[in-house]
């Protein structure tokens, strides 16, 4: 095959390079077909026994991977194993078989299309990437109608694993063999089990090629580079040569930050900043403490809602967050409550399709429409908080009253749980998310009434300067750097300041060492962000003085534009401080 560069998304770092092996996939069937009233109940039963064959299938490789890797990455069959065990999802299927008199692989294809269909409206990647787990479950019952177990993958040697997508459990399996040197994807994203693992686990991955497993053979030579987001198919002897030497840079890069996460988190003049990690699941936590992560700044409590068809209880809930809070333990994790709704729809919930989902009723605005189930997610976030290094973050609040209302509902959990003996940190912290700009220009009077604020930049700046950064025709438009977001947050980080309250960053802003920079002269000491951005950030941080880079960004605000912030930044620190600006490396 001739030599082809292929352009997608890095989502975890590295250069690695080659032989590749394809991966095949479950297609479900797009005909209804029909089978005899006669025969609806052998139907049944074979249906029945895949599910049982699953179960089966489920439980012996997460024992073969908690046997190679370990608990950490056995995780995701614990998940299967409670989808594959709700009674909606299983009932809806031979509800279908015994009513429409349909073969059990017309059944499971239906409610596969209903999934894939709500879980295709939600805009937010991560959410949408949740979908898997019910695909990667139903896959299984739909491979066991005819075949007998499960048989782990075949693979030999060293390779690139190139697949359409990978499903959660067969990437845990597949990557957690010790012999994949990378992974390259049709599909997929940032925050899909794959990317997730891949990054936990070292191992370079480009997704979102579309259309890789049609244009290459097992055995062609890839290079994969996760960090440029570069795929390189039968490179000739010079690009191979080009980019064993970017592999070498890389790896000395890796380990040099590697060695950076053990270091304290001090400035140049003993000023104190905190990293912290945004993360989506409990297991990523072993990954984030060995980057350097002094606590979770931003745990993301949808995945719960999500891998499931029916709506999660209280002892679930419970489950995840005692876990957590254990695993962390004694640093702090702050438990952001579900920010869904809108565009975001929870499959378990009919929500009406809203014309403008994006202002809509989504995050608190959600909670406080369905209560109860706002109610449950707070008790148990309450009941994991008996170690007390539980804290939770209220999404996207717009008014003072939504935080009273808030309290209230706190304060009445709290009488319940203490009349029935139940432990909890009665003093848990509350915090809000700044991330609607009336939120940030009430900010003097918000932080009075909670205890720390959170600034989501990734939405506050879209919503300040109206550019959805996801439209490629104005994305140029969305500059953290812009005058009037550095003003903005310059206000709010302030604010909180002046009331002796703690105040974070938990957007990508935060995860960029230019703009972590710029951040610490507005004030700012703790950063949460992707864990494996922690250490460039730590030693861009730790280059510098508080006092020179509070003036030279002060003076920098002066400035008309994004551009002209950057380069004064740049040019002004540079003179002092050079080494900050050699930590802009590779991951950039």
């Amino acid at each position: 095959m001739d030599f082809i560069r292929l352009r997608g998304i890095g989502v975890s770092p590295g250069i690695a390079m080659g032989e590749a092996h394809l991966t095949g996939r479950i297609l479900f069937t797009q005909r209804k077909e029909y089978v005899p009233p006669h025969r609806v109940d052998e139907e049944m039963k074979r249906f029945r026994a895949a599910v049982v064959r699953t179960r089966e299938d489920l439980v012996r490789v997460q024992d073969v991977i908690r046997a190679k890797v370990g608990d950490e990455h056995a995780f995701i069959f614990d998940a299967h194993l409670m989808i594959l065990d709700d009674p909606s999802l299983i009932s809806g299927i031979e509800r279908l078989i015994g009513e429409e008199n349909v073969r059990a692989e017309s059944a499971l294809s239906e409610v596969h299309s209903r999934y894939e269909k709500i879980f295709e409206t939600i805009a937010d990647d991560y959410m949408r990437q949740r979908k898997s787990d019910i695909t990667d479950v139903l896959s299984k019952l739909y491979r066991n109608l005819e075949l007998g177990p499960e048989e782990e993958p075949d693979m030999t040697g060293q390779t690139i694993i190139v697949a359409h997508d990978l499903l959660p459990s067969e990437a845990a399996l597949r990557l957690s063999l010790g012999n994949v040197l990378a992974v390259a994807m049709d599909q997929g994203g940032q925050t899909s089990h794959a990317a997730i693992l891949a990054r936990s686990m070292n191992i370079p991955t480009v997704v979102g090629l579309h259309d890789i497993t049609r244009r290459i053979r097992n055995r062609d030579i890839l290079i994969v580079d996760g960090t440029d987001g570069e795929v390189i198919v039968n490179p000739p002897p010079a690009v191979r040569k080009e980019f064993l030497g970017k592999k070498e840079k890389y790896d000395v890069y890796r380990r040099e930050l590697r060695k950076v996460a053990k270091w304290k988190s001090v400035t140049l003049d003993d000023v104190r900043f905190t990293p912290m990690a945004n993360l989506e699941l409990p297991e990523e936590i072993p990954h984030a403490l060995s980057y350097g992560a002094e606590g979770v700044g931003l745990f993301r409590s949808e995945f719960i809602y999500l891998q499931r068809s029916t709506l999660p209880t209280e002892d679930e809930h419970y489950a995840v967050y005692a876990k957590l809070a254990k695993d962390v333990f004694p640093r702090p994790v702050y438990i952001r409550t579900i920010d869904i709704g809108g565009d975001k729809s929870l499959p378990q919930l009919q929500i009406e399709k809203e014309s403008n989902p994006a202002l809509g009723l989504r995050a608190i605005r959600f909670s406080l429409k369905f209560r109860d189930m706002f109610r449950v997610q707070l008790r148990a976030i309450l009941r994991a908080s008996a170690l007390k290094n539980v804290r939770v973050t209220i999404p996207m609040i717009t008014e003072v009253e939504e935080i009273g209302e808030v309290k209230l509902l706190f304060a009445e959990i709290k009488e319940e749980l203490a009349g029935k003996k139940i432990p909890f940190d009665p003093n848990i912290p509350l915090g809000v998310m700044i991330e609607v700009p009336a939120a940030a220009a009430l900010t003097d009077l918000l932080i009075k009434e909670v205890d720390y604020l959170s600034i989501g930049t990734n939405d506050l700046i879209q919503y300040y300067l109206a550019v959805d950064r996801s439209n490629e025709h104005v994305s140029y438009l969305y500059k953290p750097l812009h005058p009037s977001v550095l003003r903005l947050l310059r206000f709010i980080i302030e604010a909180a300041v002046r009331e002796g309250k703690e105040v974070s960053i938990c957007g990508e802003m935060a995860a960029d060492p230019l703009a972590a920079i710029v951040l610490l002269g507005l004030g700012l000491r703790t950063f949460s962000m992707n864990p494996i951005f922690i250490p460039r950030v730590k030693k861009a941080l730790r280059a510098v003085d508080t006092r020179t880079v509070r003036r030279v960004v002060h003076q920098a605000l002066n400035q008309a534009s994004a551009q002209a912030i950057e380069e004064t930044i740049i040019e002004k620190l540079l003179v002092r401080h050079p080494a900050a600006f050699l930590q802009i490396g590779p991951l950039s």
